[in-house]
Formats: structure tokens, sequence, C-alpha cells
């Protein structure tokens, strides 16, 4: 068995070794939302929507709208017009825009729009960038494809660079932690295995739908991550059971009974947390919950599987190889011991403190703000992000756009009809004196209603025919702040309340998708943080028979859950540790990362909850004794919930410095709530309140499968 899983993770080793470049940086959006219903009207029917590709030429002497440079351009822009990926291209030359030219004149954008699937239209890109290179030097090439094609290649770059580190540390620690060098090899080829397993699934899978780039890294490090602590907590286990056999089969069934229990039920906990994020009808929190969904079945399997095969076959060769001490004459950790007894000295005053303290820890994330994904989630130096700032910037471009509503608006009858224009004209003059609402743009305000098209002079007509199609006209409102801001916020929401009697009204533009994504997420993530609870206190109800155990655990993780929030306000919002962590502060949360935290975070949370309280579960069957039980499991698990610890937030560490900002949020929040759970929480909070629940802790009622919390259970191994 271990020959055949060692040739199944090289083949999925080598598949999936390219698996970044099947994959998209897209999906931040929310499928039949207003702003999404706008922008696909628009874009079928008037051919209007967001350019694919932003190309910045550059005239190095003279005025870019001089006649000889125009015919530069026209004869470059030659090769795109001639290619069956491009669906159009619009320029100054083209349309006479005077905001695709910057202030000085020495610079024009030109837009490019591509057909077809993102896959397909980034195969477009790649074969079309060398002729715009060619033809323009010195030309910036921006907008969503090429920073979909940079995210490739920061995320393939990350996550092999990430491996490179997180692996020697890992093995570094579980040498520590094991003193020999085989079982602390053991861990670390489960990883690889797993690492292994789940990129290739990802790759797999993006043969048949779009999968976000990064779930390529919540899968990497949540596979290494997970695998490897599973396999540590086994093969501790083993090593304490094969004295006790006198068969190494038996030692191995010994171990999958306690350790690999605890095991299973670990992930199933963190499987169901993330499977809750599959309702989430936004398609980057689906990608980022299918590199967690195919993350914790890669590390189950190696753990389960392939852990006790190779356990098996190596026996007591397992402690050879001594590092320092002889390896597995391991006991229970007085360091741990010494805390739990503390915490139990005060059980009232360790609960109220440790309470105290997190929710100190939370108060930022009270003042938590959502922000859509820029450039500045790219290095600084990258060329799509010197394109976004280029053209976002006053002093260079009319940075109008960006704030622009794109409001797509549906007549009864034809628009340019009498009936039409009167309805059309009125709902503009209400929409003028709408608060935020600095200019609205549209050659409709203008016209004569009996007359319809043939009132407005040259330049208005050429508009029409741009805006207008049939029943369908497009009104661009200007709005008086920047696209992100609250008040922004509010002029979508305003314009989205003016009445519109006999027209059919929807807002789009980037500030009504950011609020259509913060109002779904708002609205689903009460959802998922309620199934999430639900699903893990019946995991938890179904694992230990108790009532009362599940509900403290959800209650411990709510609280590490939230002080993780408060932290990434403090880091990312407010810009703390920006010089170490090397990035550039969003203002904000990106706003899918608090549903997407919800779900990751109480997973894992539920992993240590599980190994710590199966081993004092184990130790109260022996004889009924609350304090001693409490003691002795957080005494024996106590160092490899630690050691667990600390392999992940390596593992994320190595992940979180790598150059996307979504990443690195995503890698500091975990990264915060593991440190506070196993510090605060485990050593501290978690025994002081079993204590105050004493033997009720594992009441059920007998209805529902449970035991009588008593002596009587003596000799009762963990259900």
């Amino acid at each position: 068995m271990a020959v055949a899983f060692l040739l199944v993770a090289i083949a999925c080793a080598l598949y999936g070794a390219s698996a970044a470049r099947e994959l998209v940086a897209s999906g931040l959006d929310v499928p039949g939302s207003e702003s999404d219903r706008a922008a696909r009207k628009l874009a079928t029917r008037l051919g209007v929507g967001s350019p694919d590709i932003v190309a910045v030429l550059h005239a190095e002497s003279g005025d870019v709208r001089d006649p000889e440079y125009a015919g530069f351009v026209v004869e470059g822009l030659e090769p795109l017009f001639a290619d069956e990926g491009v669906l159009g291209v619009t320029s100054f030359f083209d349309t006479g825009l005077e905001q695709l030219v910057s202030h000085d004149g020495s610079r024009t954008l030109v837009l490019v729009f591509l057909a077809g699937s993102q896959a397909e239209r980034v195969a477009t890109f790649t074969r079309l960038e060398p002729a715009l290179r060619e033809s323009f030097p010195g030309v910036e090439l921006g907008g969503p494809i090429p920073a979909s094609v940079l995210a490739q290649r920061i995320a393939e770059r990350d996550v092999t660079q990430a491996e490179l580190v997180a692996l020697p540390f890992a093995l570094a620690l579980t040498l520590w932690f094991f003193r020999g060098l085989v079982a602390a090899l053991l861990p670390i080829a489960i990883g690889a295995f797993a690492l292994a397993f789940s990129t290739a699934l990802t790759r797999l899978i993006a043969q048949f739908m779009e999968v976000s780039i990064f779930s390529l890294s919540i899968s990497a490090f949540l596979g290494l991550g997970l695998s490897i602590d599973y396999s540590l907590l086994v093969v501790q286990r083993f090593r304490e059971e094969l004295p006790r056999y006198p068969r190494v089969v038996e030692a191995v069934a010994a171990t999958m009974l306690t350790a690999g229990r605890a095991v299973r039920v670990s992930g199933v906990t963190v499987l169901v947390s993330i499977l809750v994020l599959l309702l989430v009808p936004v398609p980057l929190v689906r990608g980022l919950a299918l590199g967690g969904i195919l993350a914790v079945p890669s590390a189950l399997i190696g753990a389960l599987v392939l852990l006790p095969a190779l356990l098996a076959w190596i026996g007591p060769g397992v402690n050879r190889f001594a590092v320092g001490r002889a390896p597995g004459r391991e006991g229970p950790s007085r360091l741990w011991a010494g805390l739990a007894e503390l915490s139990m000295r005060r059980p009232w005053l360790t609960v109220a403190a440790s309470v105290l303290l997190l929710a100190l820890i939370t108060l930022p994330a009270l003042r938590m703000q959502a922000v859509l994904p820029d450039a500045r989630t790219f290095p600084p130096d990258s060329e799509v992000r010197r394109v976004e700032e280029r053209i976002s910037n006053p002093a260079e471009f009319d940075p109008s756009g960006a704030s622009t509503l794109q409001i797509a608006v549906v007549t009864e009858g034809l628009v340019l009809a009498p009936e039409g224009l009167r309805a059309l004209q009125a709902w503009l003059a209400a929409l003028a004196r709408v608060p935020g609402v600095q200019e609205v743009r549209t050659p409709l305000r203008g016209l004569d209603p009996e007359r319809g098209r043939e009132s407005a002079d040259i330049a208005g007509k050429m508009e029409l025919d741009r805006t207008v199609h049939d029943d369908l006209a497009l009104v661009n409102v200007q709005a008086a702040h920047g696209w992100r801001t609250p008040e922004a916020a509010n002029t979508v929401n305003a314009v989205r309340r003016v009445e519109h009697p006999g027209l059919e009204v929807e807002v789009g533009g980037p500030t009504a998708l950011l609020v259509d994504v913060r109002s779904t997420l708002s609205r689903y993530g009460a959802l998922v943080a309620v199934l999430v609870i639900v699903w893990n206190v019946a995991v938890l109800f179904l694992a230990f028979r108790s009532v009362l155990v599940p509900i403290k655990a959800a209650l411990v993780n709510l609280l590490s859950l939230a002080a993780s929030y408060g932290v990434l306000v403090l880091v990312f919002q407010d810009g703390h540790l920006a010089g170490l962590l090397d990035f550039e502060p969003p203002g904000g949360i990106e706003a899918t990362i608090p549903v997407v935290m919800a779900a990751i975070v109480f997973g894992l949370s539920m992993d240590y909850e599980v190994f710590l309280l199966a081993r004092i579960q184990e130790e109260f069957a022996r004889d009924g004794d609350v304090r001693r039980s409490i003691r002795e499991g957080v005494a024996w698990s106590g160092r490899v919930i630690t050691s667990a610890a600390l392999i992940l937030l390596v593992v994320i560490g190595a992940f979180a410095a790598g150059e996307l900002v979504f990443v690195k949020e995503i890698g500091v929040g975990m990264a915060a709530a593991l440190v506070l759970d196993v510090t605060l929480v485990r050593a501290l909070l978690v025994p002081a309140a079993m204590k105050l629940l004493g033997r009720s802790a594992w009441w059920a009622p007998q209805a529902l499968g449970g035991r009588p919390s008593s002596a009587a259970d003596r000799g009762a191994g963990p259900p």
C-alpha cells in the first residue's frame, strides 16, 4: 500500500505542478444581483461593459492627438481587429472621447474587449501581449485579464516558495517534538502526499468549472497544515500504545480507536464548517470553499489510511534514529498540568478574566469596513498596479469612471417614443436631485419628447446610437464621492429608491457591485455562522454524547473568532504591522474575508477542542474524577496541541509571507485565532469552564444515547 500511495503522490505532484495556470483571479460578484443584471443587460444589448485589457500608450514627444501619432496607433492596433478572440477596441481615435487622453496629452488609453470564458480570454491576452509590446514600446497593460494572469504567476510562485519554507520548518518542529528522525518524517510525508493530492484535484476540477486562484493557497496551507497536525496526533499516540501491546497491529488498532477517532471527528467538524460556504452565492467564496473541501479529505486520507499502513510496516522502527533523549518516553507535560491546575483553582475568575481579555481584543472589529480588492492587492512595482493607479490619479486622467453608476433603464415602449421620453425625463429630473449625485450624463435629458432623436445635435445623435437600443437606455450618473466610500454606497441606495413609474431601472457600476457584495455577504454571513455553529454542535454531540460540552465549545470558539476579527482590523484596516508584513493598507477588510474566516477558523478551533476533549473524556471514563481528568487530559494533549498549532502557524505564515494581500489577510486572521486559541483558550479558559461544569459536562438524556455522568462509567472507553 505504501508503494501505491508513493506512486499516486508522484503522479499527483506532476499533474498538479501547473495547477495555477488553470485557475482564475475573478469571481467577486453576485450573479443575479441588480448590479450583475445591469452589467449583463448593457453588455449584451449595447456592448457596454468593463474592458478586459486597459493599455496605456505613451507618446514620447508631442500630443497623442497629433495625426502622425494617431496613424501609428491605428496601424499598431490592426492585429487586435484581426484576432477572433477580440470583441472590440475602444480608443480616442475612433470615439473622440477626451476621457481616454491624459490631461497633459502625453498618454492615451486603449480599451480592449475580449470574447469567451475567463480561460479563453486569458489565452487571447497571452496571444496578443507580444504583439502589443512589439507595436507599442513602453506600453503598460492593466485591467481584469492582465490582473488575472499576474495573480496566477504570483500565486504559483508564492505556493512554491511557501512549500519550500514550510516543509523544512515543519520537519524541525516534528523533530523537536518526537526527538526521533523516523517519527518526525512521517507527518512530513503525509503532508507532502496531502498537498500533492489536493493540488491535483484542484487542477482536475478546474477543467470543468472556473476555480479561483486563491483556492490553491487555501487548499495548500490547509491540506499541508491539517495533515501534519493529524499525523502528529496519530504518531504520538502510536508511540504510547506500542509498549502496551505484543503485536504492532494491535497498537495500530488501539491508536485508531483513540487518536484516529479524534482525527475523524476533527476532520468532519472542519469539513462541515467549510461546506456551509457553498451556500454563499459569491463565486469567489465558493472557490475558496472548494479549496478547503479538497484539502480536508486529502488530509484525512493521509492520516487515516496511509499513515496506519506505514506505522504497521515500520512498527518499533518508529523510534529509530533518536535525537537527544530517547524517543517514545514522553509523559504528560508538567507545564500544561500546572496551567490546568492554576485555571481550576479559581475557575470563575479565570473564565471572567479570559472572556474580558478576548472581548478587549475584539473591540476593533466593531468598526470593520468591507472593501473590494483593488490594485493594492498586487506588489507596488507591478505593471497592473501602475496602470490602475495612473488612471485613478486625477492629476493624469479623469478618474470619474470608477465612481460612475451605470444604470440600465427599460421603458414600456421605445425609449425615443414620446411616452418613453416623458417617463425617462421625469425620472432623470428626480435623479439629479439625489444627494451625492454630481452629474447625470445622458443625451436624453435635452430631447424634445415629440421630436425624439431629431431634436438632438450631431454629437447627441452619436451618443444616442451608443447608449440607446429600442426599449433600453444607458444613463451614467457621476457620484460626488470616491467609489469605495460609505458616502458613495449611500448614493447608490438613494438612487435605487427614486420612484420610476413606467420604467424598469437597474443600477450597476463598481460602487453598486460593492453594495450588492456587502449586502449578500451580510445576509448570508449570519446564515453561515448559525449553520456552522449548529452543525459543529451536532457533530460534537454525536462524538461525545454530551449536551453542555458542544455548547461550551461553540461559545469559546466564537470568542476566538471574534478576537481574530479585531486583530484583522488592527493590522489591515488600521495599517499596524504594514511595514513588517510588506503591504499597503487597503483601508478596510476585503469583503469576503469575514465570512470565509467564520467557517475556516471555527472549524480549526474545533480541531484543537476535539483533541483536548477526547483525552479529557478518556481520562474521566477511568474513574469519574473531574479535576484529575481535566488535569491529565490537558497535560497529555497540551504538548500535542501546542506542537500542532506551531506547525500550522509555520505553514500559514509561509503562505501569508507571499505577495497577495488577500492571502495575507486570511493568513494573519487564522494565525491570530490559533495563537489565542492555543494559549488563552485551551490553556486557561477551557479547563476552568470544564471545572465549573463538573460531572454535568458529560451528561445527555438517555433517550439521546447519553450516559450518566458518574463514576459508574468507570472503565468505559470513549464512545
